[in-house]
């Protein structure tokens, strides 16, 4: 049906794919794996055309097909639902499904009734239950991502592409889809899965197709690929996950929860308390049961696909999350943050990785972005100097070598490097006890990444605790003395010392922390 050889991407100097290759049949649901970074969702985007490859063939039903735009992908009769949404929000349920397929009148004139039974009988068939009428970003994140997958099936595609389209729904909801994605199978749709779920797999994959690094290392049968099989290919090393006993079944659901002891680096006193300590936090439908600790002096990782509770966890420490059961104790003292400015003036810092939506004030001076981190901590209020103001940015620009042309140009016409230097020199600058940083090196470059690094190290040495969420795993053993690794809203394993192993970690981000496979089960 579809195959696509050869296929390179760079974006600058990052090789995305290299060579990389798929071939799905109609009639047929494919795995495409892989871990972060490996090229999946760029060959996704390939097949989307939201990325145009720098070298390589496409071929449909037997032809060359030509793939510049989305466009030309829907002509083709491809349609993909993301994990990130393509929705709009402020519209309503039926217009987001009707978008582009909307029944007319002989005059052109939307058919008002169609379309509600159009939109109507596809949520149905996947079991969505909310009014029609509603508007989109009012709905829970699973209602969502099933009205996502609606609005790809109702355009009655000939390839159907979830790109981890299946992250954030429950159990029940994964269900009604399979049992969907199967229907759709028997009338010969082509099926690809992106997604971080292995039980998922097991359950309703015919095929896989691997990636690592951008390249395609393996391509099978998945009844002829165990588990220990994929994180080898996905790794290039086979993992050793002997001591641990679970009872679980691949392909199953089975939980069996798993709760490190906690403990920092070796160095830390026994009698020593923990700077942040949380006990059973839960928050429905993300977190579950989450029991974590992290010490003064230590760079404590957080790893794990895309959406398996990581960002939320950080959020709930923060405030900006409200969880639903547990407890959060801060320098031994519980802490319920009821907003983030809260956890700020009881010195924690948080850097996003979305600096242009989290992080910076593009229109405001290099020198107010700086400050805007001494603000939160209650000197709004207080005289401030314009020499004051620019006294404390100056002193974090010099010492984070963040390039500049001037303290009062705007923070836009920074690099996109230097503006997340800005951001971790702010909050750096209120020397926090505790800092969060969720992915603070997404899409900076090597060399801004190292200084990044050697900044945080140069702090925790001096005493502060710093948790680390991170996409890259390469990044997440390099800067981390231990690792939480999250998974289906829990933590899967902690990995410390020479258990720090790409091999160990991919097996844990995948809930393959067992002898006999993951710890499945949605949350």
């Amino acid at each position: 049906m579809l195959e696509m050889q050869g296929i390179s991407k760079k974006f600058d100097a990052v090789v995305a794919l290299k060579d990389a290759s798929l071939r799905v049949r109609g009639g047929e649901i494919l795995a495409l794996l892989g871990a972060n970074g490996s090229g999946k969702s760029t060959l996704v985007k390939v097949l989307s055309g939201l990325v145009n490859p720098d070298k390589g063939t496409v071929t449909y039903n037997g032809k060359p097909a030509h793939i510049h735009s989305s466009a030309n992908s829907r002509t083709l009769g491809i349609a993909t639902a993301y994990q990130d949404l393509s929705l709009v929000p402020a519209m309503s349920v039926i217009d987001n499904i009707v978008m582009g397929l909307e029944p007319k009148n002989a005059f052109g004139i939307i058919n008002k009734p169609k379309a509600r039974e159009f939109a109507l009988a596809y949520m149905k068939r996947l079991g969505i239950e909310c009014s029609p009428d509603a508007l989109v970003q009012s709905l829970m994140p699973s209602t969502q991502s099933m009205i996502e997958i609606a609005k790809a099936i109702a355009s009655k595609p000939r390839l159907l592409i979830l790109d981890e389209a299946t992250a954030s729904l429950h159990s029940d909801e994964v269900d009604i889809l399979f049992e969907a994605l199967r229907e759709l199978k028997q009338e010969g749709l082509g099926i690809i899965m992106v997604t971080h779920r292995m039980n998922e797999i097991y359950r309703i994959c015919d095929s896989c197709t691997i990636l690592r690094g951008g390249e395609t290392v393996a391509v099978g049968s998945v009844r002829d690929m165990d588990l220990e099989t994929v994180v080898f290919h996905m790794t290039g090393k086979k993992p050793d996950i002997t001591g641990t006993d679970h009872s679980v079944r691949r392909g199953t659901s089975d939980f069996t929860s798993f709760q490190p002891g906690g403990g920092p680096r070796a160095a830390h006193k026994a009698d020593e308390a923990a700077v942040l300590k949380v006990q059973d936090l839960t928050l429905r439908g993300k977190l579950q049961g989450i029991n974590f600790q992290a010490y003064a002096g230590e760079i404590v990782g957080i790893g794990g696909l895309d959406g398996q509770g990581q960002q939320e966890f950080l959020r709930a420490i923060l405030g900006d999350e409200k969880y639903d059961h547990g407890d959060i104790v801060f320098h031994t003292e519980k802490a319920k943050f009821h907003q983030p400015a809260d956890a700020v003036k009881r010195s924690m810092g948080f850097i996003s990785g979305d600096r242009n939506k989290e992080s910076i004030f593009p229109i405001r001076s290099v020198s107010e972005n700086i400050f805007a981190g001494a603000v939160t901590k209650g000197m709004a209020f207080s005289f401030l100097s314009p020499g004051t103001v620019d006294n404390f940015s100056r002193q974090a620009v010099d010492k984070y070598n963040i390039l500049t042309g001037g303290l009062h140009l705007p923070a836009s016409s920074l690099s996109g490097g230097n503006q997340q230097k800005l951001v971790i020199g702010r909050w750096i600058a209120l020397a926090p006890d505790l800092l969060l940083l969720d992915d603070p090196t997404k899409g900076v470059d090597i060399s801004t990444r190292q200084e990044i690094h050697r900044i945080l190290k140069e702090c925790t040495s001096g005493g502060m605790c710093a948790l680390y969420s991170s996409s890259d795993n390469e990044e997440l053993l390099e800067i981390s003395d231990r690792i939480y690794v999250f998974y289906e809203g829990r933590i899967s394993a902690e990995l410390r010392g020479d258990e720090r192993l790409e091999e160990r970690l991919v097996a844990a981000m995948l809930g393959l922390t067992g002898e006999h496979g993951p710890q499945g089960g949605a949350v």
